[in-house]
């Protein structure tokens, strides 16, 4: 049997919950699945727990818990506030610009699996705590920052250079997971995971702060999607 070095390990690891997440992401979205991604997302973090489980490695260790004190719960809701500040202004002053240079718009597409929701308050309320929330702001922030940008910097070192490279390929990745929403799509998000990753680093690693931005970020984008009856994407 051919044993892995420590950094062919990590790469066997991550090739395979990615692979495990895009499968899952095709079938579902093949079988028309509402929160497919959430869902491929989900199946990666049950693969990324297994690898991790065998390193003796917790998701706590990760940053997957919730604030110790009162201070805590402060500062983790002052950072994600400031996130979603930051992101938000982000989305609304430089991606027009950039969508605008490149002569290139978000496909309709990508928001047309919203459309379901709209004049259905409880699809709406029920989407936003299982899609959104559980989906996509713990799952996401768990896979992506949690497992994906930890692996990265064991692989490349935690020394400056290491740090930066694991930061632009979980950024590069996490954008091109969101390929449907087009060039801007890629584009902003990716720098949203570089925005995300920096605070998850300079915080001490903790995933909470970004989870409550994550999760907000997204109810606004779907909210303001709701009661717009579909016109702001």
């Amino acid at each position: 049997m051919i044993k892995l070095t420590s950094k062919q390990q990590t790469i066997f690891e991550v090739v395979v919950v990615l692979s495990v997440m895009l499968f899952v992401k095709d079938i579902a979205d093949r079988l028309g699945t509402i929160g497919a991604g959430s869902i491929a997302m989900w199946c990666g973090i049950f693969v990324a727990t297994f690898f991790m489980k065998k390193q003796n490695i917790t998701w706590k260790s990760r940053g997957f818990n919730l604030p110790a004190d009162g201070k805590s719960w402060f500062k983790s809701i002052g950072i994600a506030i400031l996130v979603v500040v930051i992101v938000l202004a982000f989305m609304a002053a430089v991606v027009p610009i950039i969508s605008s240079a490149l002569d290139v718009t978000i496909p309709k597409s990508s928001t047309d699996r919203f459309e379901f929701l709209l004049g259905n308050p409880l699809y709406l309320a029920i989407y936003l705590l299982v899609v959104i929330w559980v989906g996509a702001a713990i799952g996401e922030e768990l896979l992506m920052r949690g497992f994906l940008l930890n692996s990265l910097m064991s692989l490349f070192g935690e020394r400056k250079a290491g740090i930066f490279s694991a930061v632009v390929l979980h950024a590069t990745i996490f954008g091109m997971l969101h390929i449907s929403q087009g060039i801007p799509g890629i584009i902003s998000t990716g720098v949203v995971a570089v925005i995300f990753a920096l605070v998850y680093l300079y915080n001490g690693r903790k995933l909470f702060p970004l989870i409550i931005a994550h999760g907000l970020i997204n109810s606004l984008g779907l909210i303001a999607y709701y009661f717009s009856d579909g016109k702001i994407t």
